[in-house]
C-alpha cells in the first residue's frame, strides 16, 4: 500500500484471497480514501471496497443452509381473537334448499384455518348477513352460491399485512391474493406443512443475508409466487445487511475505521429510520436471534429508494458496492 502525506488521498490493495483457481472474478479488495498516518485505527477516514464473489463464497460457502423456522405457519391480516365466528347454533338455524345437499360433502375452500365444506361455507355468509339466504330456483346454481361465499367470507376480508404491500392476506394466512399484468386479482393457496416453511420463514432467511443461491430454489420460487413484494423487500433487505456483515468484517480487521463503520451503518438505517447506533443495536438482536422479521416492520419504502440512489452513486464514483 502506498501511503502519501496526511490529508491526501493515497491508493493501496487489500488482499483478502489468493487467486489461485483462474477464476475471471477479482480477488483483491481495493481500498481508496483519505490517508492520515496519524490514525492508528485505520490509515484513512473513509474508504471504498469491492466486494466479490469469492468473498461472498469465503463467508457463506455453497451449501444450502436455510436456517431455523421462526413462524411455524404463514400469519394472516387479523390476528386469531379478532375473528368474528359464528356459533353452532347460528349455522343451524340457516336452511338452505334441498339442492345445496350435494355441498356437504364438498370442501373447497378454508375458512378461519379449517377446510370446512362448502354447505357451512354458505351458512356462514348468511349469518353473518354478508348474503341473501339462496333460493331454490333452476338459475341458483350451488356451486355458483359457495364462489359467493368465498368472496364475501375470505376474498373481501383480506388485507396487506405491510403498508408497503399490495398483496392481500387472508384474515387466516391460508390465501394470498396478488394483481396479474392485466390488473386482475390472482388467489393462491398457502401450504405451509407442503413447502416447509411459512412466507415469514423464507423472508426471513434472504433478510439474514444468507445469499439466495444458499437457499432452495423451490423456497424462493414459492415466495416469489405468493408475496412478489414481501419477495422483493426481503431480497433489498438482505442484501444490504449482507453488505453491512462485510463492513463490519472489514472494520474489525481495522480496514475500515470506526468513521466509516459509522456511516455504513447510517447507510442501513436509512431503510427503517434509525440511526447509525440504534440501527447495530437492532441489527445485532437480530443477529443473536436469527430473527429479522422486526425488520419488515420497520422497513421504509422511501428510506430503501433513497439508498439504492445513493449504491448507485457509489458505484459510479468509486463507492462501497
Amino acid at each position: 500500500m502506498r501511503i502519501q502525506a496526511a490529508n491526501t488521498y493515497f491508493t493501496g490493495t487489500y488482499s483478502i484471497l489468493n487467486s489461485n483457481n483462474g477464476s475471471s472474478f477479482p480477488y483483491a479488495m481495493k481500498v481508496d480514501g483519505l490517508g492520515n498516518f496519524g490514525n492508528r485505527k485505520s490509515l484513512f477516514n473513509f474508504g471504498k471496497v469491492t466486494i466479490t464473489e469469492h468473498m461472498v463464497t469465503a463467508k457463506y460457502g455453497t451449501k444450502i443452509t436455510n436456517g431455523p423456522r421462526i413462524q411455524m405457519q404463514t400469519a394472516g391480516s387479523k390476528k386469531k381473537e379478532d375473528w368474528t365466528e359464528v356459533s353452532k347454533e347460528q349455522l343451524e338455524e340457516v336452511k338452505l334448499p334441498a339442492s345445496f345437499e350435494k355441498l356437504k360433502e364438498q370442501n373447497s375452500y378454508f375458512y378461519h384455518g379449517e377446510n370446512i365444506s362448502d354447505y357451512e361455507l354458505i351458512q356462514t355468509a348468511v349469518a353473518l348477513g354478508k348474503m341473501e339466504l339462496p333460493t331454490d330456483e333452476k338459475n341458483c346454481s350451488p356451486d355458483r352460491v359457495t364462489m359467493d361465499a368465498f368472496e364475501v367470507l375470505v376474498r373481501d376480508q383480506a388485507a396487506p399485512k405491510n403498508s408497503w404491500s399490495n398483496t392481500l392476506y387472508s384474515e387466516d394466512g391460508k390465501y394470498t391474493f396478488t394483481k396479474t399484468e392485466s390488473g386482475r386479482w390472482q388467489m393462491h393457496l398457502l401450504d405451509d406443512a407442503g413447502v416447509g416453511a411459512s412466507v415469514e420463514d423464507i423472508a426471513n432467511w434472504m433478510m439474514s443475508g444468507t445469499p439466495n443461491r444458499n437457499i432452495e430454489t423451490r423456497y424462493l420460487n414459492y415466495l416469489q409466487r405468493v408475496d412478489p413484494d414481501l419477495y422483493r423487500t426481503a431480497m433489498s433487505i438482505g442484501a444490504e445487511v449482507r453488505t453491512n456483515g462485510f463492513m463490519e468484517d472489514l472494520h474489525g480487521q481495522g480496514v475500515l475505521s470506526d468513521k466509516q463503520n459509522q456511516y455504513d451503518m447510517s447507510l442501513l438505517g436509512l431503510m427503517f429510520g434509525k440511526d447509525a447506533d440504534s440501527m447495530r443495536l437492532l441489527l445485532s438482536g437480530c443477529k443473536k436471534t436469527g430473527n429479522f422479521l422486526e425488520l419488515l416492520d420497520l422497513y421504509n419504502p422511501e428510506g430503501a429508494n433513497t439508498l439504492a440512489k445513493l449504491r448507485e452513486e457509489q458505484i459510479k464514483n468509486g463507492g462501497i458496492v
